[in-house]
């Protein structure tokens, strides 16, 4: 959903051929309402958790706890964040809860465009976080684990129909696929997870 040539938005804008939107669900709804997607086509397909991690065989530190995780904000010598809606979580409000907003934000980056483990498997960063699913696939980094439940942020991902599709039928049946609960294991798989299993 970002500002950045090649987001979502500016895609639409430029009524590049797009049938099927799939996005981090808050911003769906923003562009639903912005009357470029069908309404009523909206449907969640997973719910995505955000995980930290580290270059390739360094130290992983302990992010079980409010408390170790505080820590390993502040024991890290530089820290990248996205620039989605895990990373202005993490800038606009975990930082500030954690008490260590100056600290961290003297030695963090928001990262726009490129994923956060790309960054960390250049060495740019030591450390850093977003949605699992989009740390899983880089190579070259550690995903230490997820952030516990008590500073977790979830963030649904859903799909919808783009407004004048030209093919809505078969964009709706895409998107029902997406979401059956046969798919769940493949969803998981991602490093996301299902609402639906079988």
């Amino acid at each position: 959903m970002g500002k950045t040539n090649n987001a979502i938005p500016a895609r639409l804008a430029r009524a590049e051929p797009i049938e099927v939107v799939i996005m981090v669900g808050g911003a769906l709804d923003k562009l639903m309402d912005s009357g470029k997607l069908e309404p009523g086509s909206k449907v969640v397909i997973a719910n995505s958790r955000i995980a930290c991690a580290v270059p390739a065989g360094k130290p992983r530190p302990d992010l079980r706890t409010v408390a170790s995780v505080r820590q390993a904000f502040l024991d890290a010598p530089s820290i990248a964040w996205s620039d989605s809606a895990s990373g202005e979580y993490i800038q606009g409000e975990l930082l500030a809860r954690l008490g260590i907003e100056a600290e961290v934000k003297k030695k963090g980056k928001q990262i726009p465009a490129t994923p956060v483990g790309e960054i960390l498997a250049k060495g740019e960063a030591a450390f850093g976080c977003q949605q699992h699913s989009e740390l899983q696939p880089v190579h070259g980094i550690d995903i230490v684990a997820e952030l516990p439940d008590e500073l977790q942020r979830i963030t649904p991902y859903a799909a919808a129909i783009v407004k004048g599709s030209k093919r809505s039928a078969d964009a709706k049946a895409f998107i029902q696929y997406l979401a059956a609960p046969s798919n769940g294991k493949l969803i998981k798989a991602t490093g996301l997870t299902p609402l639906n299993t079988n």
